[in-house]
This record gives structure tokens, sequence and C-alpha cells, in this order.
């Protein structure tokens, strides 16, 4: 066999998708949580350090980003794993956006958190 018609072949069992590029897609979208998470944990430590306030704005984007990825991988591939995670994903984002609203309404006063 030549290398055209083994990739032809490979092409065929892959059902024309390339193995390789799957492989780089999700190096690049573990990379990308866990530098997302690294960011979010830095963002979050220099706020705590300069002024002693939580600062919850970086997870909300963090959880939402992991909630929706997780949501796809359930309606793809209809695990029931998936859908459970891709929940306690959402409620972490909707607790946060509860609290971040509440934080900004004036609701929660941060302010106290610093005096103790």
């Amino acid at each position: 066999m030549t290398k055209e018609e083994i990739l032809e072949q490979s092409r065929k069992e892959n059902n024309n998708k390339d193995i390789f590029d799957f492989e780089v897609q999700k190096t690049a979208v573990m990379a990308a949580y866990f530098s997302s998470f690294g960011l979010c944990l830095f963002i979050s430590v220099l706020n705590w350090i300069f002024t002693r306030r939580i600062n919850v704005q970086c997870w909300i984007i963090f959880f939402g980003m992991l909630t929706v990825a997780f949501f796809i991988k359930f309606f793809k591939m209809k695990k029931w794993h998936e859908l459970f995670v891709a929940l306690c994903y959402l409620a972490i984002f909707i607790l946060l956006t509860l609290v971040f609203v509440f934080q900004i309404t004036g609701r929660i006063n941060t302010d106290s958190i610093t005096n103790t």
C-alpha cells in the first residue's frame, strides 16, 4: 500500500476526521481549562491581597465556560455523568452570579469582610 492509500483508508475508517487534529484540539482545550483556572486563581489572590475583598466576576466566567462545555459534551455523547457535572457547574455559576448581583446592588456589604 502506498502512503496515499493508507491515508485514504484511515479517512474512511474515521469518517473523514483527522485523529491528529482531534488530539491537538483536546490538548488545547485542556490547556485552556487549566490556564483559565490559574488566571482566575491569580486574579483572586491579587484581589484579596490588595483589597481584602472577594471578587467573583472571573469565577462566573470560568464556571460559565465549564457549564457550556459539559452541556455540549452531554448532548453529543449522551452520558449522564456529563449532565450531572454540567448541572453542578451551572449551580455554582448561578450562585456566584447571585452573589455578584447582590454585591453590586449593595445587598451584600463586602466592607464588613475587611473589618474583621
